[in-house]
Parts: structure tokens; sequence; C-alpha cells
């Protein structure tokens, strides 16, 4: 019995370990040569089964194991190109928000402008929101946003041309304008270089990761032309951290994983952009019949009674576009900030009672 128990164990190990990698990548390289042929002889439209057809099946299957290392882009439909844009504001006292949308040549300038504003206005927090980088962009400008970050001759990141011995290295530069720690806010919009903004201020122990996985496309691309209507776009560079490692089809994993629905987080950027994040944060609460409404001799509730009876639509019947994974970082920091306020001396001695008793006694009015 006890055999027969460690042989289904055994077995089942096996089975296990082997479902761990898909069947194909289990089968030797004659056993894969011996498909296509068993394929191209025996299958019942094999006609079907051309040369080209088996070209096109293995380039599009390598497309998709490659996993954002290269794809196929329409060469005759050019991606609109984003004017750099740094979105800056505070959302509570001393809470900043700041949101690079394209990484695009010349937003690192705004960037440090944005940023030298907000710590000149006494920022205590920051949340960083890298969700709306959907283009891929350029390292030259995570270099210099990270810099902002890092204190002067230290590296930030290191990129591998495929084919070349020599590593490209980028140093800081600059004395960094910000030193606490960052709440970043990522998903799988975050593009490739601010992912790489992202990965490098984790690997310093300065990043609190928030939203959802980013993809790992933390390579430069090169597009090489097909013909007038495709261009192939692959990986030509790896970008790789510090200490050697990299994050390419690996992603970064959220400390705190939110997951928001990606129709309204667009309608919050476009909202948003070049006017405030508030009102997609702040929660907008219907008025009540409270003190306010007494004084000014008014009951808001009669009213909206009124409106509705009439038919008519009242405010926030249509709902409330909301940013969540914002509004999460924000109860986060703020949640944070009360408990570090609030703490309690558990070493303080206690007052003896009788003398806690005198004291409240002396406090008391005296009689009249």
């Amino acid at each position: 019995m006890k055999r027969l128990i460690l042989s289904a164990l055994v077995f089942s190990a096996t089975v296990l370990q082997a479902a761990e990698k898909p069947l194909v990548d289990q089968l030797p390289q004659n056993a894969l040569q011996s498909a296509f042929q068993i394929l191209r002889r025996d299958y019942i439209r094999r006609d079907d089964l051309t040369f080209e057809e088996l070209n096109r099946g293995a380039l599009q299957g390598v497309l998709e194991r490659l996993n954002y290392g290269a794809a196929l882009v329409a060469s005759d439909k050019p991606e609109s190109a984003m004017k750099p844009h740094v979105q800056a504001e505070f959302l509570a006292t001393d809470i900043a928000y700041l949101r690079p949308e394209t990484f695009a040549e010349g937003e690192a300038a705004l960037f440090v402008t944005e940023l030298q504003r907000l710590t000149e206005q006494k920022a205590q927090h920051l949340i960083l929101d890298l969700r709306a980088t959907k283009v891929s962009g350029s390292f030259e400008e995570a270099a210099l946003m990270l810099q902002c970050f890092v204190p002067a001759g230290e590296l930030l990141f290191k990129m591998k041309q495929m084919g070349r011995d020599e590593v490209e290295l980028y140093v800081s530069k600059g004395e960094p304008l910000w030193s606490g720690e960052v709440v970043v806010l990522m998903d799988g919009s975050t593009n490739n270089a601010a992912e790489c903004l992202a990965a490098s201020l984790k690997q310093r122990g300065r990043a609190l990761l928030i939203g959802e996985k980013t993809n790992g496309a933390t390579v430069r691309y090169a597009d090489t032309k097909l013909d007038d209507k495709i261009t192939l776009r692959y990986a030509s560079a790896e970008m790789f951290l510090p200490d050697g490692s990299s994050v390419f089809q690996h992603g970064l994993e959220p400390a705190h994983r939110v997951i928001a629905d990606k129709i309204e987080k667009e309608k919050v950027i476009e909202g948003s952009r070049g006017k405030s994040m508030k009102p997609f944060v702040l929660d907008k609460v219907r008025p009540r019949f409270n003190e306010a409404a007494l004084v000014a001799i008014r009951n808001p509730e009669l009213d909206d009674y009124v409106r509705r009876s009439n038919g008519q639509p009242l405010p926030g019947d249509g709902g409330q576009v909301r940013d969540v994974v914002t509004q999460r970082a924000l109860d986060l920091i703020q949640a944070n900030d009360f408990k570090n306020h609030a703490k309690i001396n558990w070493n303080a001695k206690p007052i003896p009672a009788d003398t806690a008793t005198d004291n409240i006694l002396k406090a008391l009015p005296a009689n009249p």
C-alpha cells in the first residue's frame, strides 16, 4: 500500500512538472520536423498547408512567443505622435501628483520644471502616474527624469545592444530634486521608458508600486519596413538595472493590486489633461439637510424631491467617473500619515489614580 501511494505521488509530481511547459516545448527538434511532415502528408486538407502558409504560421507563432519582443505594425497608418505633456498638481495639502504622458523628446524638461515647482511648494509626498504612456518612449528622457531622484555619479541603468559587446551606460549627472519615497501608479499601458523608470526606483527601494502588472517591454525598438504597408518592429537593445537584472518579458508586480476600468481610466486622463485630477479623485457628495442648510433656510433634500417628482434629473444621476487607482494611493498615504502622527508611547509611566483625579477636579470650574 505504501509503495502504491509513493508511486502515485511520484507520478503526480511528474505530471505536474510536465504540465508546467506547453506540449510543443517538450518536443525535440526531430519530433517538430516530423509533425510538419505528417501534416503536409496526411492532413485532410493538405493542399491548404502550402509552404507559404506554413511560413506565415511559423512567423505568427514566433511573434507570439517573443512576447513584446517583436511585432508587425502598419506602415501606411503612422502612429499619431502625442505632444509632450506633464500633468502636475496637489491632490491634498502636501501630496503632489505628477503624470508624464509620452516620454518623448522634451518631456523630461517639463518633468524637471514641474517637480521643482512642487518641491518648492513644500510637497511631502509624491504620486508618480505612469499609466498614460502608450506609445514607445525614449530611454534618454527616462534617464533625465530618473536623475531627479538619484544622486550625481550613480549608475541609472544600462542598455545592451544585440550583437555588441559594449554596454551603453546612463549615469546621473545632477543633484536629485526628490529624496523621499515615490508612489508609482502603473498598468499594461506603461510604456518601455516609463517601465524603466519604475523598475529603477523600485530596485533602489524608493518606490511603492500600485495598480496592475506591467508588460515587461523594457527594450529599445528598431523598425524595418518589409513592404509599403507593413513594418517589422523588434527589440534591438535591452535595459538592465545596475545590479545586472532585467524585467524584460517579466514585468513589474505591484505591491498593491488595484484594477481600474480601462475606458474609465482613459476618460480620466483625457478629462484631466491641462485641468485637474481632483474631480476624478474626490467624491462628489449630494447636498443634505444639515446645519448649513438650516442656517441658509433651505432644504436641498426637499428640492431634490420636488425635481424628482417633476421628472427632472438630479446632479449625480449619471454617476461619477473615478480614478480608483489614484484614490487608493491617496488613501494609503493619508492613512500612513495619520498612523505616524498618532503614535502611542507604550513606555510612558502611568499617572497615579489620585493625581489624575486631582488634575480633573482642578480643571473643573468653581461652583457659583
